[in-house]
C-alpha cells in the first residue's frame, strides 16, 4: 500500500520568502512552525524581529539576508549566501508587491513604471536566480503571490495593480511549461483581502468592508492562515504534479455571479 502519511509536509525543506513586510512575515511564521529551514530576503533585513525565536522554538534554522529585488546584483549575493548557509533552496515564496491608489485617468508614468517593476520585474529577477540554483538541484516549489485583482476589476484606483498581477499569473503559467523539465513546479495564489500595513485603513472603513464582505460566499475575508494553508500546500511534495496553477483564496467570489 502506498504511503500517504505527512504528505502535505515542508519538514526539511530550505524555503526563500523574497519580501518580509506584509505577507511574506506570516508566510516565513508558517514554514518555520511546520519544520522548513527559512532564508527572509528583505531590503532591510535589520527590522524583522520575532522569527529567530520562532526558529528556535521549533527547531528550524532561520536567517535574514539584504536583498533588493529589482537588483541583479544583490539577488545572486543574497542567493549565494543562502545556498552556503543551508546548501540549497527548495522553495521560493514571491511575496513581495506595492499598489499605490490613482483612477486610471490619473495613473502617471512614474507610478505605473514603480508599480510594474515590483510586482512583475521583481517577480521575474527573483525566480530567475533562484531558478538557477533549482535547475542545478533538479528540483524546487516556487509560489508566486498574485491577488484576485489579477482576475477580477473593481470601480477603480488598481489599474496598474491589476494588470501587473494579471501578468504574474501569466508568467507563472509559462515558467511552469519552461522549467517543468527541471523538477520545478510554479504556482500562483491568488487572495482576495488579507488585512496587512498598506490596506488596513480600507478594511477599517466599515461601508468598504462591509460592502466587500457582502460579494464573499463565506462571510468573510481572508485571513492570514486561509493564505499560508495554501502556499504550503503547493511547497509541499504532495502537490508535486501540480503546476502552473493560479490558487484562489477567495471565499467563494469567483464561483458566485
Amino acid at each position: 500500500m502506498e504511503e500517504f502519511k505527512d504528505i502535505f509536509s515542508v519538514k526539511g525543506k530550505v524555503a526563500m520568502i523574497a519580501g518580509a513586510g506584509g505577507l511574506g512575515y506570516p508566510i516565513a511564521c508558517a514554514f518555520l512552525q511546520n519544520g522548513a529551514d527559512v532564508i527572509v530576503a528583505a531590503r532591510n533585513p535589520e527590522k524583522i524581529t520575532g522569527l529567530q525565536e520562532i526558529a528556535e522554538e521549533n527547531h528550524t534554522r532561520y536567517l535574514a539576508v539584504r536583498m533588493d529585488i529589482l537588483d541583479t546584483v544583490s539577488i545572486r549575493s543574497a542567493v549565494d549566501t543562502a545556498v552556503k548557509t543551508f546548501g540549497r533552496i527548495d522553495i521560493l515564496v514571491n511575496a513581495a508587491d506595492i499598489n499605490v491608489l490613482k483612477k486610471a485617468e490619473e495613473y502617471d508614468d512614474e507610478t505605473w513604471d514603480k508599480v510594474m517593476d515590483v510586482n512583475v520585474k521583481g517577480v521575474h529577477l527573483t525566480c530567475r536566480e533562484v531558478g538557477k540554483q533549482m535547475i542545478s538541484q533538479k528540483y524546487g516549489r516556487i509560489v508566486n503571490i498574485s491577488s484576485l485583482k489579477s482576475l477580477l476589476g473593481t470601480h477603480q484606483d488598481y489599474i496598474a495593480y491589476c494588470a501587473s498581477k494579471g501578468a504574474v499569473n501569466m508568467y507563472t503559467k509559462q515558467l511552469a511549461c519552461e522549467w517543468a523539465k527541471y523538477g520545478i513546479t510554479c504556482n500562483t495564489v491568488a487572495p482576495t483581502f488579507i488585512r496587512t500595513p498598506i490596506n488596513s485603513f480600507q478594511l477599517d472603513d466599515k461601508e468598504f468592508y462591509d460592502n466587500l464582505v457582502k460579494r464573499i460566499p463565506l462571510g468573510r475575508i481572508c485571513s492570514q492562515k486561509d493564505l499560508v494553508a495554501a502556499v504550503l500546500y503547493l511547497s509541499s511534495d504532495g502537490a508535486s504534479f501540480v503546476t502552473g496553477q493560479i490558487l484562489t483564496v477567495d471565499g467563494g467570489i469567483t464561483a458566485c455571479q
